[in-house]
């Protein structure tokens, strides 16, 4: 089949943003981002291309998306946005761009001018550029990419719609934008990267609000605790500030003892650290005060398998499957510990569940191609490599790994059938 032009375009900016972009590779901060895009997925009908969805490691308030589906969110979005709901509005919004070929409408469809526009994207981001002195350059670029009102508008009016389809809340997309408003008001030195190429007019919070108010949302939903907080923690942690964090939860405890959610961060903070006796102390207590709490006892299956209580990793595990059958971080986790137990067959039998359950995720592939190799099971082991530097965009190596694989596996096998199509592919969307 002939690769979408949009699909191709997309694919050929993911490689170069590889190059230009330093990229979030948290498994938890990639799968939190990605369920909530998915979830709005979910409720819009099949789609004409994949949407693959990245966080760039930079504190900008920025988000964009790309021609074919590829949506990037930057920390600083996720440090700065207030609750899931208004990530899952901007979410939304940069969807509908993709989805509705904002970008071939704003700039011709052809391809060569679609490449141009992205990379000024890729030139103006950063603190990089900044300290070469191209601020001034990259801001005229990121002005000359911003979407018209009637695009905006357009984008709000489907994504607000969609997010409340998807069971968010719509008023979090409000939120969010009179947050940005804000911010532009009291710094207009400083405006959000966010507004240069999504330009924020009164007319598109107007539009916003005439939206919610049609869709009758009269109070607040019920729902558990926001993930978000604990995803901020995470990229806290990875940024290397866990004595702050410890610190902030550490006195949040002491103030309020029966707190299950400052408990449960705590613990994460502290083995994040490396103290791994207080992490437990205060995982338990923050199940007992709350054992439904998202997250917790896959998190305490990975302290107990850290510190070698495997039984106790297993029963927490197992809890973890009940609660979020469908969780793929669940059986990644849960791969690692039977892979320390060199359980390696089951160990595979996890890491390929969670590739089915995640199947745009790099990770589960290659963790399952390096256990096959441990399995001296070296066809499916280049296979599923194979697999997983397909997703990374990286052909070049998948294309060896496949040849490999089907060396081993020959061309008349089941696999090796898979893999043939697999290659010839690869050298069709490589012409």
């Amino acid at each position: 089949m002939q690769e979408d032009p949009e699909a191709r375009i997309s694919r050929q900016f993911r490689r170069e943003a590889k190059k230009q972009l330093k990229l979030v590779s948290n498994p938890e901060i990639e799968s939190y981002v990605d369920q909530v895009g998915r979830q709005i997925l979910s409720v819009m009908g099949p789609q004409s291309f994949d949407y693959r969805f990245f966080v760039v490691d930079e504190s900008e308030l920025n988000a964009f998306s790309v021609p074919g589906g590829s949506i990037y969110v930057y920390r600083g979005l996720l440090e700065q946005a207030k609750s899931t709901g208004e990530l899952a509005g901007v979410l939304g919004h940069e969807i509908i761009h993709a989805k509705n070929h904002h970008m071939a409408r704003l700039s011709g469809p052809d391809p060569i001018s679609l490449l141009g526009l992205l990379g000024m994207i890729l030139a103006g981001g950063g603190p990089g550029a900044q300290a070469a002195g191209a601020l001034g350059q990259a801001l005229a670029a990121t002005r000359q990419f911003s979407y018209s009102r009637q695009l905006e508008l357009e984008a709000d009016t489907l994504g607000v719609r969609y997010m409340a389809q998807a069971g968010y809340d719509p008023r979090a997309a409000l939120s969010f934008l009179k947050a940005l408003d804000q911010q532009r008001a009291l710094s207009p030195a400083d405006v959000p990267t966010y507004l240069l190429t999504h330009p924020l007019t009164q007319d598109r919070v107007a539009n916003v609000e005439l939206i919610i108010r049609s869709l009758n949302v009269e109070r607040p939903r019920s729902e558990g605790p926001d993930p978000l907080k604990r995803m901020q923690v995470i990229l806290r942690l990875e940024r290397h500030d866990e004595d702050s964090v410890i610190g902030e939860y550490e006195k949040l405890v002491s103030q309020y003892p029966d707190n299950a959610e400052a408990r449960h961060l705590l613990a994460v903070a502290q083995q994040f650290q490396g103290k791994s006796a207080p992490a437990r102390g205060n995982y338990e207590k923050a199940r007992a005060l709350d054992p439904r709490r998202p997250g917790i006892d896959r998190d305490m299956g990975r302290l107990y398998s850290q510190i070698g209580e495997f039984q106790l990793a297993h029963e927490a595990f197992e809890r973890a499957l009940r609660a979020a059958p469908r969780e793929a971080l669940n059986f990644l986790f849960l791969g690692e510990l039977l892979e320390r137990e060199n359980n390696l067959r089951d160990a595979a039998n996890a890491y390929l569940s969670a590739s089915n359950l995640s199947p745009l995720a790099p990770l589960p592939p290659y963790r399952l191609g390096a256990v096959y190799g441990k399995m001296n099971r070296l066809g499916d082991g280049y296979y599923y490599l194979g697999r997983s530097m397909l997703l990374q965009d990286e052909d070049e190596k998948a294309m060896a790994d496949f040849e490999r694989a089907i060396k081993i596996l020959g061309p008349a096998s089941p696999r090796g059938q898979v893999i043939k199509e697999e290659i010839e592919a690869l050298k069709a969307r490589g012409r």
